[in-house]
């Protein structure tokens, strides 16, 4: 097994202390739910959520996907762009996970309401939220960022029995979040738009990197 590079290793031991936390806290009279994202109309929303849900997840079988996910990408892209940049990937892709959430969250409570605010705005009933939690729209974008940069890389993903290559797999797993966020389906639990702006973060950050890097020593290749 390759070592761990610095940061993929730190983000992995952060994820996994958090992950100790959201079981142990309750004990102690800590909610944990003051670590997920709330919607900013929400009561219980705070700022510093926006960067501490990343760390959390729903369950062991989430944290498990996140993180062996990460790995696998992660360690790659870390490898080729170095720890700096691939914190900045990780963390602006988790941003750009969350811009697009609350954007899509907004779009659809206007249209059912009337208004982006309704717990703050006069004459509205109240609107009870649910949190997010989880790194996949930054794993979406370090896991963009390698289609680009290994394009012709075989991936075996899953439930699908043969490998595919990166730059088939990860449009079609981005295109299953398009789907399935705009389809609006009962009973699915996942923020499809937190992918989508991850993987769309991570594509515009690789793009920018490679266009200042041309002609440079260093080069991306496909």
């Amino acid at each position: 097994m390759p070592q761990l590079t610095p940061a993929l290793k730190n983000l992995l031991i952060i994820m996994a202390l958090v992950g100790l936390a959201q079981v142990a806290l309750p004990n102690i009279g800590f909610n944990p739910n003051q670590l997920y994202l709330f919607y900013p109309d929400s009561y219980q929303f705070q700022w510093w959520q926006i960067f501490t849900h990343v760390f959390c997840h729903g369950n062991i079988g989430h944290f498990i996907f996140n993180g062996i996910a990460l790995f696998s990408f992660g360690l790659v892209v870390e490898l080729r762009l170095g720890a700096q940049r691939f914190l900045q990937l990780f963390f602006f892709a988790a941003l750009g996970a969350v811009f697009f959430h609350f954007a899509a969250m907004g779009y659809t409570i206007f249209n059912q309401i009337g208004t982006f605010f309704p717990n703050h705005a006069y004459g509205y009933e109240a609107v009870p939220y649910g949190p997010m939690v989880g790194a996949s729209g930054a794993v979406y974008g370090v896991m963009v960022a390698f289609a680009v940069l290994y394009p012709n890389e075989t991936l075996i993903f899953l439930f699908i029995p043969y490998p595919i290559k990166a730059k088939y797999l990860v449009p079609i797993m981005v295109g299953l979040d398009v789907v399935l966020g705009l389809g609006s389906f009962s009973g699915d639990n996942v923020a499809h738009f937190a992918h989508i702006g991850g993987a769309l973060v991570g594509l515009l950050m690789i793009f920018i990197w490679k266009k200042k890097d041309r002609g440079r020593m260093y080069k991306f290749e496909s």
